[in-house]
């Protein structure tokens, strides 16, 4: 059991650090922030990219400029090219006028291009040409000008792949994926899942000013059952309309009837995983944050005890410096769990069942 480390991204944004894999995710963040190198995101579709990169944005010394997100999908070449560079065309007279770009409007701050993929060609180029040189010229324009912003890209697809198939520029991959932070899917930290869902339950309810369901350990325990092939988007869309309808007979039944209960995250050597890898894209104040952490409670924390001690011998003492929590929140755990050590340690936990022996 890991006590979770709350960061505040934005207003409204949040990072919780809650396991190991949290941990070096927030620590391989803080590395990058310290370089202005070209950073690639990728995962799955709804996992918390852009989350990802404000908090790499939110440690860094661009912190207080601003950080901005366009998506490469959602226009045209020439628009989107406007859109990044901006424009300049003439007024009469001989006089210029420009339309500024996003790259001059995030001025010493970070940019996100989000569905990176699908950036036509022409603006590839471009972009290419910048990230060498530092500089940008404007669309129908001539004169080149400084630009001092930080450039991460985001995907759900393979880029590799993509350059392969000649969608992304060569020499542009590599420059982009030098540096990569892979955001896992919601399958491989189902550990995670109890604070995350009771979390997103405590935001809800204040947002419409209605009580917060009781979340059972019965339903937590479909809920880290169900693969989640939507990621946190999807566990969100489940807790609203828990929210709405708070029938956990229902709420179970729907997860089991998918496909995606029941499936298995694996990690990287093949075998299984149940270890939590992140917390990303949590909103709210840490009040609250704090508030689900403490109250959170299912087979996430109880197994995180049970190994403790087992690591320890049973010595609650050590365990609970282990667990960075208080010898008597310890024993207080150790007895809602029903928790017994095995074989000949049993009789010395029940002869001092409040004391200090293992």
């Amino acid at each position: 059991m890991y006590q979770p480390e709350i960061e505040r991204i934005s207003e409204e944004l949040y990072f919780v650090a809650a396991s190991p894999a949290t941990r070096r995710l927030r620590t391989q963040a803080e590395l990058l922030s310290q370089t202005d190198v070209p950073v690639l995101v990728t995962g799955e579709p709804g996992s918390g990219k852009s989350t990802a990169a404000r908090l790499i944005h939110a440690l860094s010394l661009r912190s207080s400029f601003p950080f901005m997100t366009v998506g490469c999908a959602a226009l045209t070449a020439d628009l989107l090219e406007s859109e990044l560079f901006g424009y300049d065309h003439g007024s009469g007279g001989g006089r210029i006028e420009g339309s500024v770009g996003k790259f001059e409007q995030c001025a010493k701050g970070t940019i996100l291009l989000t569905e990176f993929e699908a950036m036509p060609p022409t603006v590839q180029v471009r972009l290419l040409k910048m990230l060498e040189t530092g500089e940008i010229v404007r669309c129908s324009g001539q004169q080149p000008l400084r630009a001092d912003v930080r450039v991460m890209v985001s995907t759900t697809n393979n880029l590799e792949q993509a350059t392969v198939e000649k969608r992304v520029h060569e020499e542009l991959f590599y420059r982009l994926s030098a540096f990569e932070l892979r955001v896992p899917p919601m399958r491989e930290r189902r550990d995670e899942i109890p604070l995350l869902l009771g979390h997103m339950m405590s935001r809800l309810s204040r947002r419409y000013g209605v009580p917060a369901p009781r979340l059972s350990s019965g339903l937590l325990e479909a809920c880290q059952q169900y693969s989640w092939p939507g990621n946190l988007r999807e566990l969100e869309s489940f807790a609203k309309r828990y929210m709405a309808q708070p029938d956990e007979s229902a709420a179970v039944r729907e997860l089991r009837s998918s496909s995606a209960y029941g499936a298995v995250a694996k990690n990287e050597n093949g075998g299984h995983t149940k270890s939590a890898s992140g917390v990303l894209a949590a909103k709210g104040d840490s009040g609250s944050l704090r508030l689900v952490v403490r109250n959170a409670k299912g087979e996430a924390e109880r197994a995180a005890i049970v190994e403790a001690l087992e690591q320890t011998g049973w010595n609650r003492r050590a365990a609970a410096r282990l667990l960075d929590v208080s010898y008597r929140g310890l024993l207080y755990k150790i007895q809602e769990y029903h928790l017994a050590p095995p074989g000949d340690l049993r009789r010395i936990f029940d002869s001092n069942r409040l004391g200090e022996g293992k």
